[in-house]
């Protein structure tokens, strides 16, 4: 078994995380002085935002240079020694790449500019296309911040294209000689002792061939709008800017070009793929393509058990053990515990959804039931909200910083970059850290269950929906969530396996319960029930 199949990965969102220098801003030193926090915790690993050079207009994803550490952060030393001391914890690290585009301010992109049209190497690094008969760009395709996707090269009078702001033109993947550069980039990196990549956007590497343009967007996808993506660019369907046959062809050509990781393993390929359709999402692990591809259903599910079940069944179309990474938030998305209404819940569809094969991405502050950050107009610095004008779509939310105290500025020596949001409703870090009652401790016990259950449980996994009741079947393992608002005695359970009126006798045990505490002869609302069946597997496949 692969040791991501079943991991916790907990994502840092460096510059909200901890801030070792005074400035307001998180830094590498100061996730290391706060990994005793994730190991204590008992995930397997961190996913650390970008680090790298950056002129900050998308804060950290416009990388000026790959193989850098920002001085914001820190430099190769601070993120050396947060490595050692990561595995001298037992957590292995994993660097979020930005492959899809650079920052203008990149020396690629500035060399690009300076050999124009018909320069022979580095203007093929990026995507140029000379204008539509009417001078303007050349087709209809929209940038997820707003806007065309293309921008005027005045010297060239070529446009350059970009998924995301202007000053992040995106790379040409379909170049020999940007694959190159990104199998040395990822060399450099694995040769410092990372564990693995989280790949930005990895939907997105390759557009289509000819450059037609979009169709209008049809049904819900051009009324609904996404986390990240600003309301026009939701008018038209997505289908040759991104997700293109040949872009899975790119990962297995990257995997077989790098070496291992320098604990002898193989490195960690994690794929973010927005995408909408799982079976389109399975093709990125196929045939030694990525280990992992980010699955977007259950983040985007309500409290709801028909919609989480759909969801969860995802799970069909993955073709290997850990293929589908799953997550409730990130830097993107709302928080859950604001989302399906409080921390109870959001900790109650997190353990459902941990019962599933597949690693779970667990963002920052989620441990503690952090809620979303209201950020005022004037204070707001997402791209999104302040260049698309779209306060209500802005990632802000998800990134107010760590509280890890009540004091002062929770933890950061001075005023953060971006304002703090509420505090937790079971308090700060330090707080629940104190409580063997709190949301933390109960994290930690639900990380402790699936740890120990590790081995024994194979890929095949059945999930049922019985009204409001969510239940998985892994093997040994038996998830009921109650989505409702009523509690259900665990008599009135629609489980065979378990001995009325509940857990006693030797033919069950209960692992872990997230519900508040009291009441053992009930399955509350929000709440899920973990329960080891004693000498009862499933069938289907073994481990592994």
């Amino acid at each position: 078994m692969t040791w991501w199949a079943d991991a916790v990965v907990y994502e840092v969102y460096v510059r909200s995380f901890a801030d070792s220098d005074g400035d307001g801003v998180g830094d590498l030193a100061g996730v290391t002085a706060r990994l005793p926090h994730l190991a204590d915790l008992g995930v397997d690993a961190l996913w650390i935002t970008p680090f790298f050079p950056s002129p900050g207009r998308d804060h950290g994803y416009d990388v000026s240079d790959f193989t850098a550490v920002d001085p914001l952060f820190g430099d190769l030393a601070a993120f050396d020694a947060l490595v050692e001391r990561a595995h001298a914890l037992g957590l292995r690290v994993l660097v979020d790449i930005v492959p899809n585009h650079t920052s203008d301010a990149h020396p690629w992109f500035m060399a690009a500019l300076a050999e124009g049209r018909g320069g022979r190497r580095y203007r093929d690094y990026y995507i140029w296309r000379d204008p539509a008969p009417d001078g303007g760009p050349p087709n209809n395709w929209i940038s997820n911040f707003g806007g065309p996707a293309w921008t005027r090269d005045p010297a060239s009078g070529q446009y350059w294209m970009h998924a995301y702001l202007p000053e992040q033109p995106d790379l040409n993947w379909r170049s020999g000689a940007v694959r190159a550069e990104w199998e040395r980039i990822l060399g450099f990196w694995l040769a410092r002792g990372v564990d693995g990549f989280r790949i930005d956007v990895a939907h997105n590497l390759l557009k289509h061939p000819d450059f037609p343009d979009n169709p209008p967007a049809a049904g819900p996808a051009a009324r609904e709008a996404r986390v990240g993506r600003a309301r026009q660019a939701h008018g038209l369907a997505r289908v040759f800017d991104i997700d293109q046959d040949g872009v899975v062809d790119v990962f297995r050509a990257l995997r077989a070009a790098l070496p291992n990781t320098t604990g002898g393993e193989r490195p960690f390929l994690l794929g973010e793929t927005v995408l909408d359709d799982p079976g389109r999402v399975a093709r990125y692990v196929e045939r030694d393509g990525l280990d992992a591809a980010m699955w977007f259903g259950a983040q985007a599910a309500r409290f709801d058990a028909r919609e989480l079940h759909e969801a969860l069944d995802a799970v069909a179309h993955a073709p290997g053990p850990g293929a589908v990474a799953w997550f409730l938030s990130n830097h993107d998305r709302s928080r859950p515990a604001t989302r399906l209404g409080d921390a109870d819940r959001a900790l109650a569809v997190a353990a459902v959804v941990m019962a599933v094969p597949g690693p779970y991405l667990l963002y920052q502050g989620e441990e503690i039931g952090a809620e979303d950050l209201r950020v005022a107009a004037g204070e707001a610095r997402d791209p999104l909200a302040v260049r698309a004008g779209e306060p209500e779509a802005s990632r802000d939310r998800a990134r107010a910083p760590m509280p890890w105290t009540v004091a002062g500025d929770r933890g950061f020596a001075a005023a953060p970059w971006l304002p703090h949001g509420p505090l937790p409703a079971a308090g700060s870090v330090a707080e629940q850290a104190a409580d063997p009652g709190s949301h933390l401790a109960r994290w930690r016990a639900l990380i402790a269950a699936l740890r120990a259950l590790r081995g024994a449980l194979p890929r095949a996994v059945v999930t049922e929906r019985h009204g409001d009741l969510l239940v998985v079947r892994r093997g040994p393992l038996l998830a009921v969530a109650n989505l409702g608002e009523a509690d259900v005695p665990l008599s009135e359970l629609p489980l065979s396996e378990l001995p009325p009126p509940g857990l006693a006798g030797a033919d069950a045990e209960m692992l872990w319960r997230s519900g508040r505490p009291g009441g053992d002869r009930a399955l509350r609302a929000a709440e899920t029930a973990w329960w080891r069946l004693a000498g009862r597997p499933e069938g289907g496949e073994g481990p592994g």
